[in-house]
């Protein structure tokens, strides 16, 4: 830690000499007025953007509607002026002097339908650590899905089980502690599965953002690693017609995607929206042999209403995400011999010729959400209200004979019903904040008939948070920013558990109260739990000048063990692992500090983010393997959920330097470390140093013509837990100790991916974007320490991608 923290000294002091030398010296200066009785409006938020997007400033107007801006960069900026009860403004404005501009604004009209620009902010909060994709990024990732779109961002890395299920790790974390809202709305979709990626369309999502820090503290109190927040277009005010058609052939996998999306509005408040995505994939290949049974087939649609005016608006949306996935056969293992053997081979136990067809081992995952929210806006502050409907089936298929040849091993229904109430209050002074209250009710339904007893059993959740969350403006250039929230949880359930496993376990002697029934070899225990979870940040936002700004947040957090650390117990079929959960787990609690550093250097040329981040957590709840399990349906390695204290801690470093009008070179790093403090032992599945870069040439003069190359290099993870034991396998009619080995983790790896494409304009004011994208150009073989099923095979090779988007 040492280290890191002479880093970010040494940074500091270049950067503050460096900035003594800019020339970046303009300032902007005036008042604030009201346009019709000329009196000052205080409160009035100043935002001053360059047409590049490397300068932002934002100023608050004073008790006298004074504003003043210094240290301004010369060029074109864009001004937003917005307060409350007024309508916001937009002008463009040329500085290479010092200028003295008195701004004024319209107070609104009830029946105005003029737009709303309203207060534009960058980040959620002040002192959160943010990073935000826009819908160019998201468009062409559009093949891929969430966990691998947002691996692009410094300190995202991914956690997969195979190619086609994929989730996002944010500073170690992920699953449980890295909560996706979903268009405002917590996603529940059994995401407490490893292998259970969020079940979402990429191409609804007009921005995506990761948020690490405070600004997680309003949507939920679990948010240990950070939290993913997805969220669509606005709909349209205007009298217009508005679409998007994208389609893309994918050479891995000799398939493609296709999503279209239309939007109408009728000037009058009223507008909606249509979307669709279908996405089909035959069998993966990897560099030197086909990855059987890895096909993908995608459903989406999703429909969006809404009725918006100055003051107060009403919005419907539904989404549909239906998902059909194939897992690598060879990671269905028949015996302990056969499963030593695969791990121990460089190639799969099963290569079969390419095909589209997708058969067990698989996945068959559909998503519901429908919203209804509503705002209004008042004298006070914004009142927001929503509700929200999400039904989710999960059905998971195993390699079976006879009658259960065609049914699932695991069949789950999830419905969840999300009740949130936000209210976003004005100016107090210099405070500015929100609050809100949220109530979650959750059923879980495992479906009978599938043979096999439920991973996860029938419950009942009830989930009540509160928060409330204040920044307060010290100075133009001192932020600070304060929150706490509270969140209760009950879970009523129903589970069967063999009474030889119970044993095992020692809960004959701790909750034989618990027991309902006893039914032949198992018994019915009908657990009930509650949990209470304290969540609190403090942070500060400091502009040291113009060129340099510095963050820091300090956060408690407190997570509930989920359903899966609670109460597994058996085969997880599309895991390929059999998951032992624990009655006993507490809640989690988390310490953590996060300090960032942004600096433009070299006259704005040089944007540099440095981000260093320490978290401790008590309670830690770890899944391990303890060893390997033949059951009927084959033998597979067991992994148990334990409880244990850890921290984890970090860099990330971004850096874009533009030394061209027309050439950019970017790169960002990422360094982690988890360690069992308890147990003096590496933590498992922490993402391996990663560093990227790339150059890009951009000419807006040819047709928005571009050409990118980037490197993707990703270190040897050497910082990892031995768990690897013995087993018995039968060699020649002779039983052999031999090593089992989950841990080792693969060799180092470098890829490089190529990307280049135009836009041109056709039929007035509608447009073309093509690209070219080729990933993993040189066909690279590697396994990846965060597949779950690198044990089996190589990772995909090289994939082409043909990418046509019409605009119009």
């Amino acid at each position: 830690m040492k280290k890191l923290f002479g880093i970010i000294f040494t940074l500091f002091i270049i950067v503050n000499l460096s900035s003594q030398t800019s020339t970046c010296n303009y300032s902007l200066k005036g008042k604030v007025l009201d346009k019709q009785t000329n009196k000052a409006i205080k409160n009035a938020t100043v935002l001053l953007e360059s047409e590049n997007g490397n300068n932002n400033y934002k100023v608050i107007s004073d008790s006298i509607g004074a504003y003043f801006i210094d240290s301004v960069c010369a060029g074109t900026y864009k001004i937003l002026l917005s307060s409350n009860n007024y309508n916001s403004k937009e002008a463009k404005i040329n500085i290479s002097d010092n200028i003295f501009l008195d701004l004024d604004l319209l107070k609104l009209s009830e029946l105005s339908d003029v737009v709303v620009i309203g207060k534009k902010q960058s980040k959620n909060t002040q002192s959160s650590v943010e990073n935000r994709l826009t819908k160019d990024k998201i468009n062409a990732y559009s093949d891929t899905n969430l966990g691998t779109v947002l691996s692009t961002i410094a300190g995202v890395n991914t956690l997969s089980t195979g190619n086609n299920v994929v989730k996002p790790v944010i500073h170690g974390m992920h699953s449980s502690r890295v909560p996706v809202m979903n268009n405002g709305i917590k996603q529940e979709d059994q995401q407490w599965g490893i292998e259970h990626a969020p079940d979402i369309d990429l191409n609804v999502a007009n921005s995506i953002s990761i948020i690490k820090g405070a600004g997680a503290l309003q949507y939920s109190g679990d948010a240990v690693g950070g939290l993913v927040l997805i969220e669509p277009k606005k709909l349209t005010t205007q009298d217009t017609l508005l679409g998007n058609l994208l389609s893309s052939y994918i050479s891995n996998g000799r398939g493609g995607n296709i999503s279209a999306n239309i939007e109408k509005g009728w000037g009058n408040g009223f507008s909606m929206r249509l979307q669709g995505t279908y996405k089909n994939l035959g069998d993966l290949s990897a560099p030197h042999y086909n990855l059987s049974n890895t096909g993908v087939k995608e459903n989406d649609f999703s429909f969006q209403l809404g009725y918006n005016k100055q003051r107060y608006g009403i919005e419907a949306f539904y989404s549909y995400f239906g998902l059909e996935s194939g897992i690598l056969k060879s990671a269905h293992i028949g015996n302990l011999t056969n499963l030593v053997n695969a791990i121990n081979s460089r190639e799969p136990s099963i290569i079969e010729k390419y095909t589209r067809k997708i058969s067990a081992p698989k996945q068959k995952i559909e998503h519901n959400l429908a919203k209804i929210n509503t705002y209004y806006r008042s004298t006070l502050g914004t009142f927001n209200l929503a509700y929200a409907f999400q039904y989710n089936k999960r059905q998971e298929f195993d390699i079976r004979r006879s009658e259960f040849k065609n049914k699932p091993s695991l069949d789950l229904e999830l419905s969840t019903q999300n009740i949130n109430f936000d209210f976003d209050h004005n100016y107090w002074g210099n405070l500015k904040g929100k609050m809100g209250i949220s109530y979650i009710f959750q059923e879980n339904k495992p479906q009978a008939g599938t043979g096999v007893d439920p991973l996860i059993p029938y419950y009942k959740k009830n989930s009540f948070g509160i928060y409330w969350l204040e920044t307060y403006e010290l100075t133009n250039k001192l932020t600070l920013e304060g929150g706490g929230r509270y969140d209760y949880q009950n879970i009523n359930a129903l589970k069967f558990y063999k009474k030889t496993r119970w044993r095992a376990l020692g809960y004959d002697s701790k909750y034989s109260s618990l027991i309902k029934d006893d039914v032949g070899l198992s018994y019915l225990v009908n657990p009930k739990l509650k949990f209470n979870g304290y969540s609190a940040t403090l942070g500060l936002n400091y502009k040291i000048n113009h060129a340099n700004q510095f963050t820091f947040n300090y956060s408690l957090s407190s997570r509930a063990p989920n359903p899966a650390e609670l109460f597994s117990d058996g085969l997880h079929h599309s895991a390929a692992a059999i998951e032992l959960g624990d009655l006993e787990l507490g809640n989690e609690k988390s310490s953590k500090w996060i300090a960032s550093f942004n600096s433009k250097l070299l006259n704005s040329k040089l944007d540099l983010e440095l981000v260093l981040h320490y978290n401790t957590i008590k309670d830690f709840i770890n899944e391990i393997p303890v060893g390997a399990e033949y059951t009927i349906r084959g033998a597979f390695p067991v992994w148990k959920y334990i409880q244990t204290n850890a921290e984890i801690y970090g860099m990330d470093i971004t850096a874009d330097y533009r030394f061209t009008n027309n050439w950019n070179l970017s790169s960002n790093f990422s360094y982690l470390r988890g360690q069992d403090t308890q147990n003096h032992l590496a933590l498992i599945n922490m993402p391996p140093t990663k560093w990227v870069n790339s150059i890009e040439y951009i000419n807006k003069n040819w047709n928005n013509f571009f050409v990118k190359l980037s490197s993707i290099s990703v270190f040897k993870q050497n910082h990892y837990p031995d768990y690897n034991f013995n087993v018995d396998i039968v060699e020649n009619g002779q039983i052999i100790p031999t090593l089992l080995d989950l841990s080792t983790p693969p060799s180092a790896y470098q890829l490089f991916d190529f990307s280049t494409g135009l836009a041109f304009n056709v039929m007035d004011k509608n447009q073309i974007q093509l690209s070219l994208t080729v990933r993993n150009i040189f066909d690279t073989s590697y396994r990846n320490y965060m597949n779950r099923l690198r044990y089996y095979s190589d990772e995909t090779g090289r994939n082409i991608i043909l990418q046509m988007q019409y605009n119009f």
